[in-house]
């Protein structure tokens, strides 16, 4: 029971790669020390998870993702003890604490699987890996044998855990150079607005558009800041869709457009920390735009799109209500909408962001 197999470390690796292997990997380690199966958890600096788990586990998965995330202290009870090595759940917890848990008690032990082991991995991009395999009610806890066999593979899992991390920042990287060879400045940003990658075109426009502290992509007009924030948690809760955001010109650059375009994580694809693709492109329009760009950019309705096609003409909104044939609280009431749909603030603030005159050039090797 104690040598290690050389197919399952081969798996192992080639999870690393394609993380749809790891349950696979999963149920092989598990069947070696008597479990009905495994799970994997990846938990970045920014506290935010993902996980992936045996067959047979994962439909428990789902609720303790659901209902018992913040509630399970079990990972936090494991590093505590500093062990670095596979434990028994008893190891850490008393038979008292144990039965208190409300991870065992109103789910795993319902479901007969009363008996867990696991480790606690630190990577070093600050992630946490967790490994945690459960044995059924009747098959009793982890003994010392299985425990050491478990341990056996842990630097192996340590290591494809790194391995995978390493490959998803290259994947960053990757596709932040590509929006440059298309001459587009992107970013691609994790959990919070963290910029994981951003290509040099990006670098360029600051001050309008920078990382700051934590390296969290920040627009310097507050007003789309805010709306960056707020699209940014929208994704973060699975409940966007693109968006775009206005950053008004400012000395010595002119104005520009984000798009916010949600990156959808494969399934197994635990190790993947990007979320979002960040592309600024410019708002060229020596008169007014082209019918319809705006409702595509930042969601007006034709008639506000009408509205501030009319205004970036020059219109004043009593003139605009009569070139139009509206009255002028409707022209008012629709401009109200257009500046919170693009975060200005004032009319002529809105008249700037629609003239942005510049275009991006690839800088010459």
């Amino acid at each position: 029971m104690s040598e290690l197999d050389g197919s399952v470390l081969d798996a192992i690796f080639e999870a690393a790669v394609l993380p749809e292997l790891w349950p696979a990997v999963l149920d092989r380690l598990a069947s070696r020390v008597g479990a009905v199966g495994g799970v994997l958890f990846a938990v970045d600096n920014l506290k935010k998870g993902q996980w992936t788990a045996s067959k047979r586990l994962f439909d428990v998965m789902e609720r303790v993702a659901e209902s018992f995330a913040e509630r399970n202290t079990r990972p936090q009870r494991a590093l505590s003890k500093g062990y670095a090595g596979f434990m028994a759940d008893l190891d850490f917890l008393t038979p008292e604490e144990k039965e208190e848990d409300p991870l065992f008690a109103e789910l795993l032990k319902p479901n007969g699987l009363a008996w867990a082991c696991g480790s606690v991995i630190p990577v070093p991009n600050g992630d946490l890996l967790v490994f945690d395999f459960e044995r059924a009610t009747e098959a009793g806890s982890f003994d010392r044998p299985s425990l050491h066999l478990l341990d056996g593979y842990r630097p192996h899992l340590a290591r494809a855990g790194v391995m995978a991390s390493r490959l998803q920042v290259e994947r960053a990287q990757n596709a932040a150079a590509v929006m440059q060879a298309l001459g587009l400045p992107g970013a691609v940003l994790g959990n919070s607005g963290q910029v994981l990658a951003m290509n040099p075109l990006m670098e360029q426009l600051e001050p309008q558009i920078y990382a700051r502290a934590r390296d969290r992509l920040t627009l310097a007009h507050p007003r789309s800041n805010e709306i960056l924030n707020m699209a940014l948690a929208e994704i973060e809760a699975d409940n966007a869709a693109v968006r775009s955001i206005a950053v008004p010109a400012v000395e010595g650059k002119s104005s520009l457009v984000g798009h916010i375009i949600p990156i959808r994580r494969q399934a197994h694809d635990i190790f993947s920390r990007a979320t979002t693709l960040f592309v600024a492109t410019p708002l060229a329009a020596p008169s007014a735009p082209r019918p319809g760009l705006l409702c595509g950019l930042f969601d007006l309705t034709p008639a506000e799109d009408r509205v501030a096609r009319t205004i970036a003409e020059g219109h004043s909104v009593e003139s605009g209500a009569a070139a139009l044939s509206v009255s002028t609280e409707t022209v008012r009431s629709q401009l109200k909408s257009v500046m919170a749909k693009t975060g200005t603030s004032r009319q002529a603030e809105l008249v700037q962001l629609l003239a942005g005159t510049t275009t991006f050039s690839l800088p010459r090797g």
